[in-house]
């Protein structure tokens, strides 16, 4: 399933064929029908919790100035933030990533556990366990400036898995120096002094990664915890467009034609739903409805750029294949002009020309944006500072982030291309012979 900061609209058609009077109970099936949605969507429980700490010489400057100071107390919130979902365990890392024992975490908030020279992102990806909620606190440099390096680790490793990432900013005072400002070759060290102006705090970052529910989770948690004016901004990226995916467990049905309810297949999953078609030589139409409600926290989307998409199925060997008919699916979307946000989706086509004959088909029905409908939030762009050859200390501010927008949207990127976000999905099942 594609990937979605807004939700997917599932049908499942699982019908009988013919006349619905005429005594036909459709194919055989042994075992569960298997489920189109992701395991994300799975009720929470106790995750382990693994923090990876930046611990090279960049990192240093958030230490040393103490009023105001979020980070310092840092060690300590993630303890507790951890050991309240499950449990915490703690690294360090440079150019490779060490376990930390007992209580060593906590000497992150001096200057002297900083001494590392190399930042590798990368390598915690490779470390990272998918099945833990992984924390890495950072600035978000990674050595020879090789994001795309970890955008695609990321990608592959995360979003193509139906997981969740987030970016959590927090602006800290800082009183230290900033490498590698500049272009290979040219690169540069500023010392950089925020003092006690909030306006001139210098940001650090929070990348979480794991099932989409528990960096919810982590996210609500960390707001919760939240002390002191520091300002502190959050993006998640995820295959939903909406906290509450529209599905036809809550979707209104308010017409159909050719198509009714069934429960046959006793489907476990009620986020799908079982149907039946009257005559299989004849157009079927469901018609629902759904209010958009953007994700908290979500990227910024575009709902004059939205793109319906239809998908067939069959079920073969206990999974979900292609099937062998053409068909003549077709999904329209049109908005409610007399309520925002709300949308009205038909979804039509003909039995005997969209499914296979005897066999138990799926119909799943998608709205997302199109390719240029989703952009990053404001204060990504706000906190971020483009890299110039030849910048100069009067040119640098330490307030903001070398080259932010570029790396998340290389983030948003990756999760794009992996699994599109989903703003609705709908379902049609039909079996008939």
């Amino acid at each position: 399933m594609k990937w979605s900061s807004c939700l997917g609209l599932v049908l499942v058609f699982a019908a009988a064929i013919g006349l619905a009077g005429c005594g036909f109970s459709g194919p055989t099936v042994s075992g569960d029908i298997p489920s189109i949605f992701s395991k994300q969507q799975a009720e929470k429980q106790k995750t382990d919790v693994d923090v990876y700490w930046d611990a090279t010489y960049s990192m240093q400057g958030y230490t040393t100035i103490p009023e105001g100071n979020v980070y310092r107390s840092l060690p300590d919130n993630l303890e507790d933030i951890g050991n309240s979902m499950g449990q915490v365990k703690f690294f360090r890392f440079g150019e490779t990533v060490q376990p930390l024992e007992g209580r060593d975490h906590r000497k992150f908030s001096d200057p002297s556990a900083y001494n590392e020279t190399i930042t590798a992102i990368h390598t915690v990806l490779d470390t990272a366990d998918t099945s833990h909620l992984s924390i890495i606190v950072t600035d978000l440099f990674e050595s020879d400036a090789d994001w795309s390096n970890v955008a695609q680790k990321v990608k592959e490793k995360y979003f193509a898995n139906h997981l969740g990432a987030a970016v959590i900013g927090i602006k800290n005072p800082f009183n230290g120096d900033i490498f590698d400002v500049g272009f290979s070759g040219e690169a540069k060290k500023f010392n950089y002094n925020s003092g006690n102006d909030p306006a001139r705090y210098r940001p650090f970052y929070l990348l979480v990664l794991g099932q989409e529910d528990q960096v919810r989770d982590f996210i609500q948690r960390c707001k919760a915890k939240k002390s002191g004016n520091n300002d502190m901004r959050f993006l998640l990226l995820s295959e939903n467009l909406m906290d509450n995916p529209a599905d036809l467990s809550s979707m209104e049905i308010k017409d159909s034609k050719n198509i009714f309810g069934d429960e046959k297949l006793k489907l476990k999953d009620k986020r799908m739903k079982e149907f039946g078609i009257d005559k299989v030589g004849e157009p079927a139409h469901l018609v629902t409805s759904f209010q958009y409600k953007p994700a908290e926290d979500g990227c910024n989307v575009d709902v004059h750029k939205l793109a319906p998409k239809v998908e067939v199925k069959v079920l073969k060997g206990g999974e979900w294949q292609k099937p062998e008919a053409d068909g003549d699916c077709k999904l329209t979307i049109e908005p409610d002009p007399a309520q925002a946000g709300m949308f009205t989706m038909d979804l039509s086509f003909t039995p005997e020309k969209s499914l296979d004959s005897g066999q138990v088909n799926l119909v799943y029905a998608t709205v997302a944006p199109g390719p240029e409908g989703i952009s990053l939030p404001d204060w990504v762009k706000q906190w971020n500072m483009e890299n110039v050859s030849g910048m100069t200390a009067q040119q640098f501010d330490g307030s903001k982030t070398i080259n932010f927008s570029h790396l998340v949207e290389s983030l948003k990127d990756s999760a794009l291309s992996a699994a599109q976000p989903i703003m609705a999905n709908m379902a049609l099942v039909i079996s008939y012979e």
